[in-house]
């Protein structure tokens, strides 16, 4: 793998990601409001909805990366996924959009569009990030499209947030139907996420076999227990997965309880507009920086500071009091903890991928790398623990006056909780990691062999 890949792979590396991103945006922020509020579902089927669909969420997780590892198709192991995945799941998202009959019948097409579309999701959207490690073993390759997929992913979320946002309100209105509003809105990303998977796969097409066995080869099949079993062999993943839910755990508390916490405690509830437009301003930026902070530090040290800052920024507001202004300013900083390792992730699933190689002799990149969205996953359900927690701890009401315990118990929830699941993340990843020493001793020690 000694030839340098186009500079159109590498600086496009994130199309796909920008198209994910603008496309799964509207289930982020829009699918509970599609099913109360346009499908006019009952609350409490919705909410079944809701939970047998995260359910299955996260059970896809490993059952994607095990498709991904075993399977093996023509046009190359992960780039083939590119090509056929993307129109399945936008057919399948837009059945889970779809307002078809009475309420039940609209929950039984919601969970078989979401259930169904999610493990299609998982696999090509992994078959993408494998696509990192396999495509180069360069190390300034890989860190420069991990970084570029930052930035896309950044681009994406406020792509949508202008865009996406006011389509669905005014294609809703001028349909005086708000449940096809949403489906036409769907249906618009859908075929925009296609194009831009389809556009990464034509550029790869001279690089569809780099890393990976060709189709009529069969020495990357492996077992399904020994493939489980390669993550107990893999202590810096290990590691890797727990400081990375940290991250995910801090950036979705602080989303989810942002509006509680411009309302109660800052009493600056139009703020919030400002805060949230900064918040991926920021990401962006850092991602920008990604490439440049990597080369100097290094990815991990990189990734282990950048998360340090946003652990000190969450603590110091838990702490000190402070203004709106004042509130916005640190927290922006402290984003940086959490965009700058987003543009760098890749490139270290990607290292790990190589040190399980490194200390079994066998390669399970599709399966790693399918677990990068892991962490995502079960950090949404950790958010949402801690949410529930804070607020039932103070016995929160609609619009209940701003008491002391309230603000306190907003506070810890904000700031104190992720804070401490970031700090042990970080600390598990510090220790676990340092085996990747052990690889890299060896491979230098090797290429000075080889030289001599």
């Amino acid at each position: 793998m000694a030839d340098k890949l186009k500079k159109s792979v590498i600086y496009l590396y994130g199309l796909p990601s920008f198209g994910f991103q603008i496309f799964i945006y509207v289930e982020l922020m829009f699918f509970s409001a599609f099913l109360t509020d346009a499908v006019k579902m009952p609350v409490a089927l919705a909410g079944s909805v809701l939970m047998i669909t995260s359910i299955f969420d996260l059970i896809w997780v490993p059952v994607a990366g095990i498709i991904l590892q075993k399977s093996n198709l023509k046009w190359g192991k992960f780039r083939s996924w590119l090509l056929i995945g993307p129109p399945v799941a936008a057919l399948l998202y837009v059945v889970q959009f779809l307002k078809i009959g009475d309420s039940m019948t609209n929950a039984i097409t919601a969970c078989a569009g979401f259930i169904i579309g999610h493990l299609v999701f998982d696999v090509y959207y992994s078959a993408h990030i494998a696509m990192n490690s396999a495509l180069t073993d360069r190390v300034d390759e890989r860190v420069k499209m991990s970084a570029n997929r930052g930035i896309f992913n950044a681009l994406g979320s406020l792509t949508f947030s202008y865009v996406g946002v006011r389509a669905i309100q005014e294609i809703s209105k001028a349909l005086n139907d708000p449940a096809m509003g949403y489906t036409t809105v769907v249906i618009m990303v859908a075929l925009f996420m296609v194009l831009c998977y389809w556009i990464f796969f034509f550029l790869t097409k001279e690089y569809a076999f780099r890393g990976t066995a060709p189709v009529t080869e069969k020495k990357e099949s492996m077992p399904i227990p020994e493939i489980l079993k390669q993550l107990l062999h893999n202590p810096p993943l290990i590691g890797l997965l727990l400081i990375d839910l940290g991250r995910y755990v801090g950036k979705f508390v602080v989303l989810g309880l942002a509006f509680y916490y411009f309302k109660y405690v800052l009493n600056d509830l139009p703020g919030m507009a400002i805060f949230m437009t900064g918040l991926t301003v920021v990401m962006l930026l850092s991602a920008t920086l990604a490439t440049t902070v990597s080369k100097i530090f290094g990815p991990r040290k990189a990734y282990v500071g950048a998360l340090c800052i946003f652990i000190a920024g969450l603590l110091i507001t838990w702490l000190v009091p402070m203004s709106a202004t004042a509130f916005k300013i640190v927290m922006l900083l402290s984003f940086i903890g959490y965009g700058l390792p987003d543009a760098l992730v890749v490139a270290m699933y990607a290292t790990c991928v190589d040190y399980g190689e490194w200390r079994t002799g066998k390669n399970v990149r599709g399966f790693i790398m399918a677990l990068l969205t892991t962490p995502i996953k079960v950090g949404n359900f950790i958010k949402s623990v801690i949410i529930t927690t804070a607020l039932a701890s103070a016995s929160y009401v609609a619009d209940m006056a701003p008491t002391p315990e309230l603000i306190q118990a907003i506070k810890n929830g904000f700031c104190l909780y992720p804070a401490l699941v970031m700090i042990f993340g970080l600390v598990v990843f510090v220790i676990l990691s340092r085996k990747l020493k052990d690889m890299e001793k060896d491979q230098a020690d090797k290429k000075v062999l080889a030289e001599s």
